[in-house]
């Protein structure tokens, strides 16, 4: 675990191989380069082998190796289908889950300058399982390649042949012209079972190969002719880049997608593919100045994200792309390169299954710049000429569980327990698992749940079941006091009550029934009553506040006292300085003394009432007269009898009949005096035209300056009328300066 497996070219007879190794000796072949036609300057003299090396997890130590070849040709160059800059070279070395090897690549056969091949070897490279041509009377290459679940081996590549094999069930039977693409199945005993085209009839070519967790199978190429598209898949308008999904015997497309600038144009050389634990979709390619001469192309017009770690491009960088499951829309797609025109000299890269790629680069080419993250082994480039460029992408997807509580909206507690319902703030799960830690569980998104007293813990597990990936996390819930009825209320009642009386108000939380006990009186039922006792006191009032719901109780008590029997206030009669015939009287108060109502009774049965009697005796004398004071707060009546001697002067009111009111100091207002005790008196002045010139309710208390509207009125005789309940009096008032 954790070595490096190694699939290359090489013309050196010294290249380090482990005698060990299956064929140990370089074996060469047929000399190829410029003379030859080789197209890149490839120059060969002693021809060319596959090699196979294993190298140990810490690159210190080749742990196995092998050459792979005959001295009658060059295996391992793509002579006959080389159609971008480094295609020559091209092919795929894999692993299995039993650390069983296989290589994708090319070799001659017979006349053929190329046809595609499989090869299977054991972990130690000592040994050949098998291996498979694949090809027909025409021209391949083999690109690609994968192994399934089962043990079945996939293959894909390009090819000129009509007449491949086993193409009997396949989707895409039948040639359609040019070069076409091909993807080939084979048993894990490496015989070939199906072979199927992909093509346009123009220039098509598979690049890449995946199979999925359900062993569905994926490919990756280009095109230069009209690529057809599946309903309901992703693609651009034009393009010369596609994917395409099959089932696992290649007999039905699953879903046919297309991406690029224009039609009959490659953007993209591929240089990786990958098929996620989620079905998504991840490729990458690179396009520009390098790859002309070939099919050319460059990566201008490539559809990017709005989160793009690179959303310009100068035609002549990598490109990376993000599809969702089934191609159904695009989740991130972005440049990435410098002011060089970056590349791949033939090799490929790999995405980890969880979805990282880890893409090298021909970067920083003739002076050039490439983009560098802080804390690298080399942040800036060590030769003039090309650099190794390394750039790692994290496109995985991952699962955040995130589980609440709104304990004010979603919290209620149920008579002992707590009914919570919960908030799931996930992120991409399709599945939830919660375990409540009380014996209950639920795979709802939100589930309520009852919980009775006690320390909880609640794990939420949330699933990702496309990408069989899951996040979990835990909340504490302590429970310890249910909900139980408070019984309360509150008393309204005046102490001096001589009727005793108390009315009680219902202030008890969660309760629907309350049962009263007055005493020693039966039970009574309400929120709000009355009640009068038969004495004093104290008395004890009880209330049991009762839940229905819960079967529970809570009972309180309260103590009134009323005040014993008193005598009342204490009258007496008032000096008669009014002398207006009315009895008046001083009071000396007790308590809860407002709502005192004044009841007389005079000699001649006259009934009046007020805390001054309106009525007035006929005459000075002296008088029997009773006074009840009903007091009606406290429900009682207190009876007094006395004698009053009361004097009766009529008119007792003094005006002058003229003032000087010239800023002497002297006589400046009119000053009137006389019996103020009357309520209602009013005073009145008028000039010789009838107009008021000063008016007032407080005819004692507000006197007249001799000015009207602030100004001095002129020296003159004014009539005045002084309304009183005496009777109003008329006279005349001189103004003299």
């Amino acid at each position: 675990a954790g070595e490096l497996v190694i699939l290359g070219t090489t013309g050196s007879d010294d290249f380090p191989v482990p005698s060990t190794g299956l064929i140990s000796q370089f074996q060469g072949g047929p000399a190829y380069g410029p003379v030859q036609g080789s197209p890149n300057s490839f120059d060969f003299q002693d021809g060319v082998d596959i090699f196979l090396l294993k190298i140990n997890p810490t690159g210190t130590a080749i742990t196995a190796g092998t050459f792979y070849g005959t001295s009658a040709a060059n295996e391992g160059l793509n002579i006959g289908l080389a159609k971008n800059y480094g295609d020559h070279a091209r092919g795929e070395v894999i692993v299995d889950a039993n650390d069983n090897i296989f290589i994708a690549s090319t070799a001659p056969a017979g006349t053929d300058p190329s046809q595609a091949f499989v090869a299977s070897f054991t972990s130690n490279l000592q040994t050949q399982r098998w291996v498979t041509p694949v090809g027909g009377s025409g021209k391949e290459a083999g690109l690609g390649v994968k192994v399934a679940g089962n043990g079945d081996v996939y293959l894909t590549g390009g090819t000129t042949s009509n007449d491949m094999p086993a193409t009997s069930g396949a989707k895409f039977p039948t040639y359609y012209g040019g070069t076409d693409g091909f993807i080939a199945r084979l048993n894990s005993s490496g015989v070939l079972q199906r072979v199927t085209y992909l093509g346009t009839g123009n220039m098509d070519m598979s690049f890449f190969i995946d199979i999925d967790k359900y062993g569905a199978v994926y490919a990756y190429g280009q095109t230069l002719g009209l690529w057809p598209t599946t309903v309901g898949t992703w693609s651009t308008t034009a393009g010369g880049q596609f994917v395409v999904k099959l089932n696992a015997d290649l007999s039905q497309l699953i879903f046919s997608s297309k991406f690029g600038s224009a039609n009959n144009f490659v953007n993209l050389v591929p240089t990786a593919f990958n098929v996620d634990e989620c079905l998504n979709i991840l490729l990458s390619g690179w396009g520009g100045a390098v790859n002309g001469g070939n099919l050319g192309g460059n990566t201008n017009n490539l559809p990017v994200t709005t989160d793009a770690v690179q959303s310009t491009t100068d035609g002549s960088d990598f490109y990376f792309l993000v599809l969702k499951q089934n191609a159904q829309s695009v989740l991130y797609a972005t440049f990435f390169g410098g002011t060089a025109a970056e590349h791949v000299d033939g090799g490929t890269s790999r995405f980890a299954p969880d979805g990282t790629i880890y893409q090298a680069v021909c970067a920083a080419c003739s002076n050039g710049t490439f983009p560098t993250t802080a804390g690298v082994v080399s942040p800036t480039r060590m030769s003039n000429n090309c650099n190794l460029g390394v750039i790692k992408i994290d496109f995985e997807t991952s699962v955040t569980a995130d589980a609440s509580i709104d304990y004010d909206a979603d919290v209620d507690t149920l008579c002992d327990n707590l009914r919570v319902k919960f908030t799931n703030n996930s992120k991409n799960a399709n599945q939830y698992f919660w375990n409540f830690g009380n014996g209950q569980t639920s795979t709802a998104n939100e589930p309520t749940v009852i919980f009775t007293k006690g320390t909880w813990n609640i794990k939420l597990i949330a699933i990702d079941t496309v990408c069989d990936i899951m996040d979990s996390t835990t909340i504490q819930i302590t429970h310890d006091q249910g909900i139980f009825p408070e019984a309360q209320f509150s008393t309204e009642y005046f102490s001096c009550d001589r009727l005793f009386e108390v009315k009680v108000f219902n202030e008890s939380i969660d309760s629907q029934i309350h049962e009263w006990r007055f005493g020693n009186s039966g039970l009574q039922f309400g929120d709000t009553l009355s009640y009068n006792f038969s004495s004093p006191g104290p008395h004890t009032i009880r209330l049991v506040a009762y839940d229905t719901t819960c079967g529970t109780s809570d009972t309180t008590y309260q103590v009134v006292q009323f005040d014993a029997d008193w005598p009342g206030p204490e009258v007496s009669v008032a000096p008669d300085s009014c002398k207006d015939g009315r009895v008046r009287v001083n009071v000396t108060y007790g308590v809860d003394t407002v709502g005192y109502i004044y009841r007389w009774t005079f000699h001649n049965g006259v009934q009046d009432t007020g805390r001054v009697a309106t009525y007035r005796l006929p005459a000075t004398g002296t008088y029997n007269v009773h006074l009840d004071l009903v007091d009606t707060i406290c429900n009682a009546v207190y009876g007094y009898d006395f004698t009053s001697a009361v004097t009766r002067m009529d008119q007792r009111l003094w005006i002058p009949n003229a003032f000087t009111p010239n800023g002497d100091g002297r006589n400046e207002v009119l000053t009137i005096a006389g019996n103020d005790c009357f309520p209602g008196d009013h005073f009145v002045i008028l000039n010789s035209f009838g107009s008021v010139v000063f008016e007032t309710d407080e005819p004692f208390k507000e006197f007249w300056d001799g000015t009207f509207d602030g100004k001095p009125v002129q020296q003159d005789t004014y009539v005045y009328r002084f309304e009183t309940e005496d009777g109003d009096v008329y006279g005349y008032v001189q103004v003299i300066y």
